[in-house]
């Protein structure tokens, strides 16, 4: 047995989330006619909008305007008296004899503009990011928790307040889609900006298309890459219950992990997985002497205790009930393994109790239905089917579906609390 690498936690993460966005398309990826829920392609989009790449082009846009190239494009106007420019002479002929004024030269000239198919994809793609980043922000009605969204939002809307790229968002060239040959020309620029603006463009109609390397490269760089290797072996835990639930009661798992904050990560049927759910705090009642103890001596420095947050919680959705939890362990040695299940053990009996306070016997009743989740078994034998106080699994059991015993007793139990 051997401790997992990251790259191994990075690319289980990945499958399960292109599994659990392709689960509600019917023939999956290979469909002729793919359907998604709007909601999931909104939520991709915008992740696309918060992407390092948008926010390295806008910065590039405020820092260095004067990268947005103009052209030189040809003006025909008609004169009187004097030359400025080059002359048509057929259409200097035309217009002297139609109105029979010798003193008319038609004259093409010079000047500079701004709209280029270069600037129309980068003006496009900033306009778009903008406009969905201050969707989601309404919608979510985010407030100052989500700071960084409205720097963002701010960042962005500071580069499209640049004069040139003004000049093609109000042209009515600037307001329809870049085509093929618009994102062609920005991608042969010299200019790493128009080359990022082309990238964008691409990874944005390839997420419209749900085409999968898109959104593997999408939520990797927006999601799995953010994550320390324990945040991944959660996140691993919390897809391998989806899973497990979704193959036990036959309903398909649905990402519902929404950049804007929120615990809720997926949903199966009747059922809601959490991420760092918050538990509320019992009363003083229902404490032990030595939980009683700890609060006491908290509150007595002024110092506040934080809300219980379980690493993975399923809740059945009818009852609002969390019927069960993961505690996960994250270590790089063997050695570690007993110390990091006496740790997981400690923390989900807290939880039993938080989730399950009117008495101990039906705290029992959910740790039974609990697991830890531990980086590897290191010698330890993998327990799973309830006949032990607790459950034990690691990371390669969660890859191999140890957790379908698991989904198996909590669809059980729930159908039948249903039916009664």
């Amino acid at each position: 047995m051997t401790i997992p690498t990251p790259d191994s936690l990075s690319d289980y993460c990945l499958s399960a989330l292109l599994r659990c966005h392709r689960a509600q398309h019917g023939d999956g990826w290979q469909s002729q006619t793919p359907r998604a829920m709007i909601e999931d392609r909104e939520e991709l989009l915008l992740r696309w909008a918060l992407s390092d790449n948008l926010r390295r082009i806008a910065k590039h846009v405020t820092a260095r305007p004067r990268d947005i190239r103009s052209a030189i494009a040809f003006e025909t106007q008609t004169y009187s008296g004097h030359i400025p420019g080059s002359v048509d002479a057929r259409a200097t002929l035309f217009e002297q004899e139609l109105t029979g004024d010798t003193t008319l030269f038609v004259v093409s000239e010079p000047s500079v503009s701004p709209l280029t198919r270069r600037n129309h994809v980068l003006a496009w793609v900033l306009r778009e990011a903008e406009s969905l980043i201050l969707s989601a922000m309404r919608r979510h009605k985010l407030g100052p928790e989500q700071e960084w969204i409205h720097n963002r939002a701010a960042l962005i809307e500071q580069a499209t307040r640049s004069k040139l790229l003004r000049e093609v968002m109000l042209s009515p060239a600037g307001r329809r889609r870049p085509g093929g040959a618009e994102i062609r020309d920005a991608r042969k620029s010299l200019s790493p900006l128009y080359r990022l603006a082309a990238d964008a463009m691409l990874a944005f109609e390839g997420i419209e298309r749900f085409e999968p390397e898109a959104i593997k490269a999408l939520l990797s760089s927006t999601l799995v890459a953010q994550l320390e290797d324990w945040q991944k072996l959660e996140l691993s835990a919390g897809l391998a219950m989806a899973e497990a639930l979704a193959d036990t009661s036959g309903s398909p798992m649905r990402w519902k992990g929404s950049i804007a904050g929120g615990s809720e990560i997926a949903s199966v049927g009747r059922y809601r997985i959490h991420w760092q759910k918050a538990l509320p705090k019992r009363a003083d009642a229902q404490l032990d002497s030595s939980e009683i103890m700890v609060r006491k001596a908290s509150e007595a420095l002024d110092a506040r205790l934080g809300l219980g947050r379980t690493d993975i919680t399923v809740v059945d959705q009818p009852t609002g009930i969390a019927i069960s939890h993961l505690e996960c362990k994250w270590f790089g040695s063997p050695n570690s393994a007993n110390s990091a299940i006496v740790d997981a053990i400690e923390q989900l009996v807290r939880y039993c109790l938080d989730s399950r306070p009117a008495s101990a016997a039906t705290a029992e009743s959910l740790l039974v239905d609990c697991a830890a989740v531990i980086s590897d078994l290191s010698g330890f034998a993998e327990s799973l089917d309830g006949a032990k106080p607790v459950g034990l699994t690691d990371f390669a059991g969660l890859a191999n579906g140890s957790l379908a015993p698991l989904a198996q007793r909590l669809h059980a139990k729930a159908t039948l609390a249903l039916a009664a």
